[in-house]
C-alpha cells in the first residue's frame, strides 16, 4: 500500500467533521489523471534547536527521525507518521487523521525538560493530492520552482507562491511502478482558490475546471 493511502483515512467517528474542501468532490483527467483532497491529516509542526535534532530519536515516531537535511522528509516505519523538513529547526509531523492528539502528548512527555514548541495545526491546513503523468507541468505552471524529477524527487518538500497561493508541494513515496504523487499543503482559508487554480493549470489534461466558491478570478 503506498503512503499517501496510509496517510489518507477518513475520520469514520466523526461523519460531522466536514474539511476544507469538503464541498468538492476528486476531479479526473486523461492517463490517470486525479486530483483530491488527502482529508483531516494529523499535522504538527515543532520547533527544535537544529544541534539536538541531528542526534534525538524520538520513539513516539516510529522510526521517522527528524530530517536535518534541507527540504527532506521522513517516514515511520508503519507508513503512518510522515515528518516534514521545514527550516533548520522546524518540522511538521504529519499523521492519519485523529491521531495527532494523542501523538501531540507523547510528543509533550518525551521532550520534556527540552527547549520546544509543539502546536497542533491539523485544522490551520489542508492537502490536496495530485497523480498522473502530468502533475509536474500542471504544478510547474502554477510556480516558478523546478519540478523536473532531476531536481525534485520523492521525499522532497519546498514551500513557494502558487498563483497567490503560499503552499508547500511534498512529494510522496509510493510504490514501485505507481503514479507519482504530489501533496500540497495549504492553509485551510486558501484551499478552494488553490484547488480552482490547479484544475485550470490542468485544463489541457482532461480536467474539468472548478471555478472558486467566492467568485474571485483566477489569474495563472
Amino acid at each position: 500500500m503506498a503512503t499517501s493511502d496510509k496517510l489518507s483515512e477518513t475520520l469514520a467517528d466523526r461523519p460531522d467533521r466536514l474539511s476544507a474542501l469538503s464541498h468538492r468532490s476528486p476531479l479526473t483527467g486523461d492517463d490517470g489523471l486525479l486530483m483530491r483532497e488527502a482529508t483531516h491529516l494529523g499535522k504538527l509542526v515543532l520547533r527544535l534547536a537544529e544541534t539536538e535534532a541531528e542526534t534525538l530519536k524520538i520513539k513516539a515516531l516510529e522510526g521517522a527521525g527528524l530530517p536535518t537535511q534541507p527540504c527532506r522528509s521522513s517516514v515511520s516505519h508503519t507508513g503512518t507518521v510522515s515528518v516534514l523538513w521545514l527550516g533548520p529547526d522546524e518540522w511538521m509531523v504529519v499523521s492519519q487523521a485523529g491521531t495527532e492528539e494523542a501523538l501531540q502528548t507523547r510528543l509533550h512527555s518525551e521532550l520534556s525538560g527540552r527547549h520546544f514548541q509543539l502546536s497542533n495545526v491539523t485544522d490551520y491546513y489542508t492537502c490536496i493530492d495530485i497523480a498522473g503523468h502530468q502533475n509536474r507541468e500542471i504544478l510547474m505552471n502554477l510556480s516558478t520552482l523546478d519540478m523536473h524529477n532531476r531536481t525534485f524527487s520523492a521525499g522532497q518538500i519546498k514551500g513557494s507562491i502558487f498563483g497567490h497561493a503560499n503552499a508547500y508541494v511534498w512529494q510522496l513515496h509510493t510504490e514501485p511502478g505507481a503514479s507519482e504523487i504530489f501533496r500540497l499543503i495549504i492553509r485551510s482559508s486558501m484551499a478552494d482558490y488553490l484547488w480552482c487554480l490547479v484544475s485550470r493549470s490542468a485544463r489541457l489534461f482532461g480536467m474539468p475546471e472548478d471555478t472558486p466558491i467566492s467568485g474571485e478570478k483566477l489569474v495563472i
